[in-house]
């Protein structure tokens, strides 16, 4: 594939443009990647570095591993980009920064040992050798009332602690969602006010529209939470944030229809083509094409 691609952060401050072959295209269900994201699981890009560059403000980095370093856009937050030393000629691209996600199509997926254990996502991808799962899928035990959730970003900086299973959660997949994690599989839980706690650190906001405000970590700029505009009595926080993201499971997709064709997840979900408990819900959205 030759074709130019070209993407974004949320804001659209940063832009990128690649073009030339995409040599990789794969889910990475790394711990690294789903805490610096937000999101379950990351699919990524890859292109040669000669043939990519950054056509508007350049993101600001974090070098996440001593040979790592991931771009975010410092204003909204939205996860765009991973380099490596030992491949110094290679930019990996978050698929969710993408333009058009239905040409960011993963081939492949990597880190299964790491996967989140009740998520069933594309079950007809091949995992790499040596990057199998190493336990079937299983949903989550019920939670105690007193259950405690730690979670934070990536870099350490943002902590918070939830208590007992959230009100709600559900799979997101609309479009904001995957531009500002720069992930497709993107689970949230929601909790009362009164059950969460700031354990500290500094977040900056960013306002995608007047509903609602994303927290993310100004030094890693991993999105952490999600606060609705006059909703001060919930706080919705990003599973993929969590120290232990096996816990807690959602209950439904939401925004179905909006994404990419090629997604699929193997799971009895309820798919709700857009928000939750609005019109009914098709289990024909994020199956595989018949």
């Amino acid at each position: 594939m030759n074709a130019a691609l070209q993407g974004g952060c949320l804001c659209g401050q940063v832009r990128w443009r690649a073009e030339g072959p995409v040599l990789h295209r794969v889910h990475c269900h790394c711990t690294l990647c789903r805490r610096g994201s937000g999101a379950l699981v990351v699919p990524w890009i890859t292109v040669e570095r000669r043939h990519f560059a950054w056509t508007a403000v350049p993101p600001a980095f974090y070098r996440s591993t001593a040979k790592g370093e991931r771009g975010f856009c410092p204003a909204c937050g939205a996860k765009l980009s991973f380099t490596h030393d030992d491949f110094a000629d290679h930019v990996d691209l978050a698929l969710g920064s993408l333009d058009d996600a239905e040409a960011g199509y993963p081939a492949d997926q990597i880190h299964g040992a790491n996967r989140v254990s009740w998520l069933a996502l594309d079950p007809h991808l091949p995992f790499r050798l040596n990057h199998a799962p190493m336990r079937p899928i299983a949903e989550p035990p019920p939670l105690a009332a007193t259950a405690e959730h730690g979670g934070g970003c990536l870099c350490g900086a943002v902590r918070y602690t939830a208590t007992g299973p959230p009100i709600r959660g559900a799979f997101c997949h609309c479009g904001l969602c995957r531009k500002a994690t720069g992930g497709v599989a993107v689970a949230w839980g929601v909790w009362r006010r009164d059950r969460w706690r700031d354990d500290g650190g500094p977040t900056r906001a960013y306002a995608a529209t007047r509903a609602a405000r994303r927290r993310f970590c100004p030094v890693c700029g991993a999105t952490v939470y999600f606060e609705a505009a006059g909703g001060d009595d919930v706080v919705e926080i990003l599973l993929g944030s969590l120290d232990d993201p096996d816990t807690v499971a959602p209950g439904a997709h939401i925004y179905a229809a909006d994404a990419p064709s090629w997604l699929t997840f193997d799971d009895s979900r309820p798919r709700w083509p857009g928000r939750l408990n609005e019109g009914s819900p098709n289990d024909t959205l994020l199956r595989p094409a018949s």
